[in-house]
Protein backbone atom coordinates (compact mmCIF):
# COMPACT_ATOMS: atom_id res chain seq x y z
CA UNK A 1 0.00 0.00 0.00
CA UNK A 2 1.50 3.35 -0.99
CA UNK A 3 1.23 6.53 1.08
CA UNK A 4 -1.71 7.96 -0.91
CA UNK A 5 -3.73 4.76 -0.37
CA UNK A 6 -2.86 4.77 3.31
CA UNK A 7 -3.93 8.41 3.75
CA UNK A 8 -7.20 7.76 1.91
CA UNK A 9 -7.81 4.69 4.09
CA UNK A 10 -7.30 6.73 7.25
CA UNK A 11 -9.60 9.50 6.00
CA UNK A 12 -12.34 6.89 5.67
CA UNK A 13 -11.66 5.49 9.13
CA UNK A 14 -11.69 8.93 10.70
CA UNK A 15 -14.88 9.93 8.91
CA UNK A 16 -16.52 6.80 10.33
CA UNK A 17 -15.22 7.69 13.80
CA UNK A 18 -16.40 11.31 13.55
CA UNK A 19 -19.88 10.11 12.65
CA UNK A 20 -19.93 7.83 15.68
CA UNK A 21 -18.53 9.93 18.53
CA UNK A 22 -20.56 12.18 20.77
CA UNK A 23 -19.79 14.19 23.87
CA UNK A 24 -20.70 12.10 26.89
CA UNK A 25 -20.49 14.63 29.72
CA UNK A 26 -23.42 16.87 30.74
CA UNK A 27 -23.63 20.27 29.07
CA UNK A 28 -23.75 22.02 32.44
CA UNK A 29 -20.53 20.42 33.67
CA UNK A 30 -17.05 21.91 33.64
CA UNK A 31 -15.91 18.96 31.52
CA UNK A 32 -18.28 19.91 28.72
CA UNK A 33 -16.07 22.89 27.83
CA UNK A 34 -13.05 20.61 27.80
CA UNK A 35 -14.90 18.14 25.57
CA UNK A 36 -15.86 20.95 23.16
CA UNK A 37 -12.22 22.05 23.08
CA UNK A 38 -11.16 18.49 22.26
CA UNK A 39 -13.73 18.33 19.48
CA UNK A 40 -12.45 21.62 18.04
CA UNK A 41 -8.88 20.30 18.07
CA UNK A 42 -10.03 17.13 16.30
CA UNK A 43 -11.86 19.10 13.63
CA UNK A 44 -8.96 21.52 13.15
CA UNK A 45 -6.42 18.74 12.67
CA UNK A 46 -8.85 16.99 10.33
CA UNK A 47 -9.23 20.19 8.27
CA UNK A 48 -5.44 20.50 8.21
CA UNK A 49 -5.21 16.93 6.91
CA UNK A 50 -7.67 17.75 4.12
CA UNK A 51 -5.71 20.90 3.25
CA UNK A 52 -2.41 19.03 3.07
CA UNK A 53 -3.99 16.24 1.05
CA UNK A 54 -5.36 18.73 -1.49
CA UNK A 55 -1.84 20.22 -1.76
CA UNK A 56 -0.50 16.70 -2.37
CA UNK A 57 1.50 16.95 0.87
CA UNK A 58 0.78 13.38 1.92
CA UNK A 59 3.27 13.20 4.80
CA UNK A 60 1.70 16.16 6.60
CA UNK A 61 -1.83 14.96 5.74
CA UNK A 62 -1.02 11.61 7.36
CA UNK A 63 0.55 13.32 10.38
CA UNK A 64 -2.48 15.61 10.87
CA UNK A 65 -4.84 12.63 10.62
CA UNK A 66 -2.86 10.83 13.30
CA UNK A 67 -2.94 13.84 15.61
CA UNK A 68 -6.67 14.21 15.07
CA UNK A 69 -7.33 10.55 15.76
CA UNK A 70 -5.14 10.67 18.84
CA UNK A 71 -7.38 13.40 20.24
CA UNK A 72 -10.43 11.22 19.51
CA UNK A 73 -8.96 8.17 21.23
CA UNK A 74 -7.75 10.13 24.25
CA UNK A 75 -11.16 11.80 24.75
CA UNK A 76 -12.91 8.45 24.57
CA UNK A 77 -10.40 6.83 26.89
CA UNK A 78 -10.90 9.47 29.60
CA UNK A 79 -14.69 9.50 29.20
CA UNK A 80 -15.30 12.85 27.47
CA UNK A 81 -16.69 11.16 24.35
CA UNK A 82 -18.89 8.17 23.79
CA UNK A 83 -17.56 5.77 21.17
CA UNK A 84 -20.57 3.45 21.36
CA UNK A 85 -18.35 0.64 22.70
CA UNK A 86 -16.72 0.29 19.28
CA UNK A 87 -13.44 -1.43 20.08
CA UNK A 88 -12.58 -1.67 16.39
CA UNK A 89 -12.45 2.12 15.91
CA UNK A 90 -11.43 3.28 19.38
CA UNK A 91 -9.06 2.36 22.19
CA UNK A 92 -11.46 1.79 25.06
CA UNK A 93 -11.37 0.06 28.40
CA UNK A 94 -13.05 -3.35 28.26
Amino acid sequence: MDLREKVEKYFKIEEEALNKISISVPEDSYLYGIARDHLNMIKNYYKDAKYFYEKDDLINAFAALNYSYGWIDSAIRIGLFNGESDHRLFTQFR
